[in-house]
């Protein structure tokens, strides 16, 4: 049975020599044991390799090598494993990331929300209106909370591409503490903009959802709002937008409604 299929190119020039070969073993050490566990028996692939003797160790990399020269193709295996247990580490951390961050994701008063009042779930939704794929993941999100109404979106505005996105945060974030009937509309209209919003734009929409009111006006709860999102975004380890939280799993990037669908339905399975 293979270990793990497909992926990561490797020239056959990596494997011209058996130096070159062991030098590149040597670079996936972390994987060996996933490799060996596919020519030893069971019992020592559940072995801890820290009880291997040296010779042992040896040995087993013998036996690798000798695979790899006979079966390049583990060598990408090897590397995937590696890549997959990764990632499974950080998504590990990332959980603990989010239930250590739980009071600033789902209780902070400053964000923008809705649907329900009284939710049976929340998602946290990271975005910039700037970000096309975020612009592309709103209606999914309009119908997610139109087809389940005990469903709450907490919004936490990012502004992460320029200084266009930067006005725009903060004139939305200002208008959601000062005047939030007028914030959906504005949130709406920023998000629709079919290029980059630069200041004449976002001038333009403020002059349409009646908030020009709020262009230049200094907040320091909004400036502090700002900067907490920001900062909260860099704990959790996301590096773009959008980035979506249900209960303790993190969604980065975008997906289909169908996905987030299936989350949900799964956080509120879990919930009983």
């Amino acid at each position: 049975m293979k270990v793990i299929s497909r992926l990561l190119s490797v020239t056959d020039r990596l494997f011209q020599s058996r130096k070159a070969r062991f030098a590149m073993l040597t670079t996936v050490a972390g994987a060996v044991f996933v490799l060996s566990s596919q020519l030893m028996t069971s019992q020592l692939a559940h072995a801890d390799h820290n009880s291997f003797t040296d010779e042992q160790r040896v040995e087993i990399r013998e036996i690798v090598e000798d695979a790899l020269v006979n079966d390049p193709e583990l060598l990408k295996e090897a590397i995937i494993a590696l890549q997959l247990r990764e990632e499974e580490q950080m998504n590990q951390v990332r959980d603990s990331l989010v239930e250590q961050h739980k009071q600033e994701l789902f209780e902070a008063q400053t964000d923008p929300w809705k649907g329900s009042e009284n939710p049976e779930l929340t998602m946290v939704y990271f975005t910039d209106f700037n970000c096309p794929y975020c612009k592309k993941l709103e209606p999914t999100l309009e119908k997610l909370i139109e087809d389940y109404p005990k469903l709450k979106v907490i919004t936490k505005m990012v502004p992460l591409q320029g200084e266009g996105s930067q006005k725009a945060v903060v004139l939305a974030q200002k208008v959601w503490l000062n005047e939030p009937e007028k914030y959906s509309k504005l949130k709406d209209m920023l998000m629709s903009s079919p290029r980059r919003l630069d200041s004449a734009a976002i001038e333009k929409v403020a002059k349409l959802t009646d908030t020009e009111q709020w262009l230049g006006k200094g907040d320091e709860r909004v400036v502090k709002a700002v900067r907490d999102n920001v900062s909260l975004m860099r704990e959790l380890g996301l590096t773009g937008t959008p980035s979506m939280i249900f209960g303790d799993k993190v969604i980065p990037g975008l997906v289909t409604y169908e996905q987030l669908k299936a989350q949900l339905e799964e956080e509120l399975l879990a919930k009983g």
